[in-house]
């Protein structure tokens, strides 16, 4: 197979505008393309980062096995990402997009999305076990994704067909508050073992994140940032009622929402300590951007429903 030329791709992050932990229970959720990016470039030679020989591996296998090809010409590879990594941001399947869209680009294979994402979801697969396909999905094909588990064999994962007004998607700023002790599958357990034990909190949670998601859309489209506000306050509330969400979350979330915006957590959460990012919203992100600096935690000013992976200039 010819090869040659030099490529550079990239791949956005993900995060969860609302409905996480609800997904587990065959809830929607809404996840958004943001514009932190993973860059990958590949040339003609033979230098490979140290750091990434493992991703390099994996990806090689799943490209030889899609292409039938029993080795891949020598290149050289230069990876970067300004994600977070393990925050929930989908770090993982964002460089594995890139550098698989780099890799077949490379190789002359016509792009094709849908190719890079099936083929980042084998990624994933060997990163995560059984991930649910929100990740690769989001960080592919951009924009806002609509998720819902309908059965353990049926995923709806669905690219919305508009896009967040600048005004609104340009005021949103990701503050860290630290990677969770616990892990995503201690989450979930977390929040089954309260189903177990109290079940009819848990569907009254459930219901109301169902509702609010779909509320979420017109919201979306129209730039309704009064309406947005309550909807992400109360989406937050239903989260710590469920218990995923820890005592210094919640006191800046408290904060942010005392000075008239809103924030909630974005993915599993976590109550021993950090609970990872805070999704934030206010007309102002001066206000924000001062609240991380009061706490000395790391901030990120970011864009939602940017473009998915694409091919650089």
């Amino acid at each position: 197979m010819k090869s040659g030329r030099n490529i550079t791709v990239s791949a956005p992050a993900k995060i969860n505008l609302l409905g996480e932990h609800a997904n587990v229970y065959g809830k929607p959720t809404i996840l958004t393309a943001i514009d932190l990016r993973a860059t990958v470039t590949i040339s003609q030679g033979r230098t490979i980062q140290k750091d990434f020989v493992f991703l390099q591996k994996i990806i090689e296998k799943i490209i030889k096995k899609e292409l039938k090809l029993k080795k891949i010409p020598l290149y050289s590879l230069n990876l970067s990402s300004k994600i977070p990594m393990g925050c929930g941001l989908g770090s993982s399947a964002s460089l594995s997009a890139a550098y698989i869209g780099a890799l077949l680009s490379y190789l002359r294979v016509k792009w094709d999305v849908n190719l890079i994402n099936r083929l980042t979801f084998e990624a994933e697969k060997v990163f995560h076990g059984n991930p649910s396909g929100s990740d690769n999905s989001s960080v592919v094909f951009g924009g806002l994704i609509w998720f819902r588990k309908e059965s353990p064999d049926l995923k709806l994962i669905h690219p919305l067909s508009f896009s967040i007004p600048s005004k609104l998607s340009r005021s949103f700023v990701l503050i860290n508050t630290g990677k969770p002790s616990e892990s995503t599958k201690d989450m979930v357990a977390l929040v089954k073992n309260l189903y177990d034990k109290n079940p009819k909190l848990v569907d009254k949670v459930l219901e109301e994140q169902e509702k609010l998601v779909k509320e979420l859309i017109p919201v979306l489209k129209k730039v309704n940032q009064k309406e947005f506000i309550r909807i992400i306050r109360k989406g937050e509330k239903n989260l710590e009622s469920i218990g995923v969400v820890g005592k210094k979350a919640k006191k800046i979330i408290r904060k942010i929402e005392s000075l008239g915006g809103t924030a909630k957590i974005s993915g599993a959460g976590g109550v021993i300590a950090d609970s990872g990012i805070i999704l934030c919203f206010h007309k102002s992100k001066k206000v924000v951007i001062n609240i991380a600096k009061v706490y000395n935690l790391p901030y990120f000013s970011v864009k939602l429903g940017v473009e998915g992976v694409r091919i650089e200039k």
